[in-house]
């Protein structure tokens, strides 16, 4: 047997996996030999290892067993196991809390799919309007999402925390006693050389605990908006990667199956009591950021500044099977197996966009700006996002799949340049059609908008008018200086190009008829 050392060249990273490559040779005599690889993770796959190499030599096979090593190192585990003890509490807090929001989703889809079932009931009774099984849809969809969410950020938490405990526990392993054993796995590759010479062998195998997650920088401009890509790499494997090959890639190595349905029951409804929910603290949607003042910069900088920017690489992107990109990091790279990510800056694209202002007239007393921009030709992963306006820092946010090409929409931020207001412009009750059984109230209002932009603005107007289910009250949009894009169950809404620096208004008026012995509820204005 001949134990040859075979460094790790090159790794590529899944979204949760890694496939790793060893490289290594050695001189050897005609005849036949076992080459012994050892050093290998204990998380290698051993299903996966392959082997292939250059050199007058026959592959005849590979054979892949986990060893036990024996170690004698010294230390206290002491604090190792004060560590281990405190995540393992903090674990069962995770259960605890992920066990609670399971339960309330699990009671939420419980409870809307009731209430669906009831409505149509209530509503043909009379005892309830279409608008509430709205409202309870949006309330209903906005609690189940936030559930969803919760449940995802406490899985992570979970993965991260079981990964410290493994690592602890490797690490007390270490230091118990005056033996401690470490599990590894060795290659043994079987070859015939058919003549003296250098044999060079490549060896291939898949590990767990690696993988990556998306995060994104996305400057937003006049028309165009760059997208930097970063990769965040986690290694825990227990191998460090020095001055390697690095590709990652957006394929993930788990398995994927086309599941088939299974049967849908549907039982009564039997609620059951839940804890109430401890207060969630409120997390404001733009996050501060304190900046240093100039001259404090200026004055810690040396005169001698150098005159060129420092040019930055960025990866080679390939498309594969089913869209999935593979992205060539130049140069070599090194990620120690710590528990800390570790960023790799994967590409920088720049993607068409379009600006785009909101405002609901009802709710809003400003007005915002969002831009809309439209995907390239390769997949946005799930991923959190750092977004600035012409290189300012201006919030963060979360990004959802967003496939090649689709359009999405970042930066909701206040619009300063553009200025809004709804006003009464005529309140009017019509006391004679008391005498007919009917009473009749009449508004107009107008929409003003002022555009003090240097450009010509696209904006979008919504408002509402009072909408009824019943054939005893009667709303009538009477006049509407400015056509409307979509009118649903009085809700309206505008879109306007504004030039620079104009104003506009958009004026409309309504009437309500409703019979004289009904109340109306809420009362109009």
């Amino acid at each position: 047997m001949k134990d040859i050392k075979a460094n790790i060249t090159s790794v590529l990273v899944y979204r949760n996996g890694a496939r790793v490559t060893r490289s290594g040779k050695s001189e050897l005599p005609s005849g036949e030999h076992t080459i012994r690889i050892s050093g290998i993770s204990e998380y290698a796959q051993q299903d996966s290892f392959r082997a292939k190499g250059r050199g007058k030599a026959v592959l005849r096979g590979i054979d892949v067993k986990r060893v036990r090593q024996v170690h004698e190192p010294e230390g206290d585990t002491g604090e190792l196991e004060k560590k281990l003890k405190k995540l393992q509490r903090q674990k069962d807090t995770i259960q605890d809390k992920l066990r609670v929001q399971e339960s309330r989703l699990a009671s939420l889809v419980a409870i809307s799919g009731q209430f669906a079932e009831e409505f149509g009931k209530w509503y043909a009774a009379g005892e309830a309007k279409i608008e509430g099984l709205a409202e309870f849809d949006s309330k209903t969809e906005e609690m189940i999402q936030s559930a969803k969410k919760t449940i995802r950020k406490l899985q992570e938490e979970m993965k991260d925390v079981e990964s410290e405990i493994a690592m602890l526990q490797f690490n007390i392993q270490q230091v118990l006693g005056s033996r401690v054993v470490e599990t590894v796995t060795e290659a043994f590759v079987k070859l015939e050389v058919r003549e003296s010479s250098v044999i060079e062998i490549e060896l291939t195998y898949q590990v767990n605990y690696a993988g990556w997650e998306p995060t994104y920088d996305v400057d937003i401009g006049d028309g165009k908006t760059s997208v930097k890509r970063i990769a965040m790499i986690h290694n825990h494997t227990l191998e460090s990667w020095s001055d390697v090959n690095l590709q990652v890639s957006t394929a993930s190595a788990r398995r994927i199956e086309a599941v088939t349905p299974s049967p849908f029951y549907v039982d009564v409804y039997r609620p059951r009591r839940l804890p109430a929910p401890k207060a969630a603290k409120s997390r404001e949607a733009v996050r501060t950021v304190s900046l240093i003042d100039e001259g404090l910069i200026a004055g810690a900088v040396s005169e001698h500044r150098a005159e060129e920017p420092m040019e930055e690489t960025y990866a080679t992107p390939s498309e594969t099977l089913s869209g999935t990109t593979v992205y060539e990091i130049p140069g070599e790279v090194s990620i120690e197996a710590t528990d800390d990510p570790h960023p790799v800056t994967l590409t920088l694209e720049e993607f068409d966009s379009r600006r785009l202002h909101y405002w609901n007239a009802v709710d809003m007393a400003e007005v915002v700006a969002q831009d809309e921009i439209t995907n390239g030709d390769s997949v946005l992963l799930p991923g959190s996002v750092k977004v600035y306006a012409a290189g300012e820092f201006i919030g963060e946010t979360h990004l959802d799949l967003i496939a090649p090409r689709e359009e999405f929409r970042l930066g909701t931020r206040a619009a300063y340049d553009v200025k809004a207001e709804k006003k009464l412009l005529e309140k009017e009750t019509d006391k004679a059609g008391i005498a007919r059984g009917k009473r009749k109230r009449a508004y107009a209002y107008t929409l003003e908008i002022a555009s003090f932009s240097k450009e010509d603005i696209e904006i979008k107007v919504v408002d509402t008018v009072p909408h009824s289910s019943s054939e005893k009250i009667v709303v009538e949009l009477k006049r509407n200086s400015h056509p409307f894009k979509k009118m649903e169950l009085g809700v309206i809404e505008w879109e306007q190009k504004i030039p620079a620096g104009q104003k506009m208004g958009i004026n409309y008026a309504f009437e309500v008829e409703w019979e004289r012995d009904i109340v109306i509820r809420p009362p109009l204005p």
